[in-house]
């Protein structure tokens, strides 16, 4: 049977390996810079699906620039979702709040792209503490962030994934009120969205 979500399921796997890494390290503000090769093996995963997933989007959108790198993915998520770096994160279960995209640039990229996957994948042996557990968090935050607006465009505004499909550790910090009932599964408003 073939997935309706691949990208969605992907994460999901990759959400899963995170969190079964706090077994052994609680996420929390006094463990932060903790780094591990695990964090390097997520935060590589996560960036290069970030990587993947932006493409597709591009291609999807017929975006005429080539996307060679961080400020080109930042050009085109710029020019289709203004709001898109206003996006913040939840870890309810750890009371924690990320802003993965958070003052992302042209020239900026964010602290778990410049200094956790390029130092992991350029020059890992002069930067062995690059793959922090924040690093790790926010990426794949990140990635969460990005599969909401890749699943919005795909599927319209109205769109909700069935409630088996829920992360289990990353919610969409949402204004209060922002809650829609009336079915079972789960959806999101993104920033800019009424």
């Amino acid at each position: 049977m073939k997935s309706q979500a691949p990208r969605w399921n992907y994460f999901r796997l990759l959400e899963k390996d995170l969190e079964e890494s706090f077994r052994f390290v609680q996420p929390c503000v006094q463990h932060f810079d903790v780094y591990s090769e695990h964090f390097a093996r997520v935060i590589l995963i996560a960036c290069t699906e970030i990587e993947n997933c932006v493409k597709a989007m591009a291609a999807n959108a017929k975006y005429a620039s080539a996307l060679k790198d961080i400020d080109g993915y930042n050009q085109f998520l710029g020019s289709q979702y203004p709001n898109f770096t206003q996006s913040k994160v939840d870890l309810p279960w750890y009371g924690l709040t990320f802003d993965p995209w958070l003052n992302w640039t042209v020239g900026s990229a964010p602290d778990w792209w410049k200094n956790g996957y390029n130092k992991i994948k350029h020059d890992r042996e002069n930067f062995p503490d690059a793959p922090t557990l924040r690093r790790a968090i926010e990426s794949v935050a990140a990635l969460f962030v990005l599969l909401l607006h890749y699943y919005r465009t795909l599927n319209g505004a109205g769109y909700a994934m069935p409630l088996q499909t829920q992360p289990s550790l990353f919610v969409l910090n949402e204004k209060a009120g922002d809650w829609q009932g009336g079915y079972v599964g789960w959806s999101w408003k993104l920033p800019g969205e009424a």
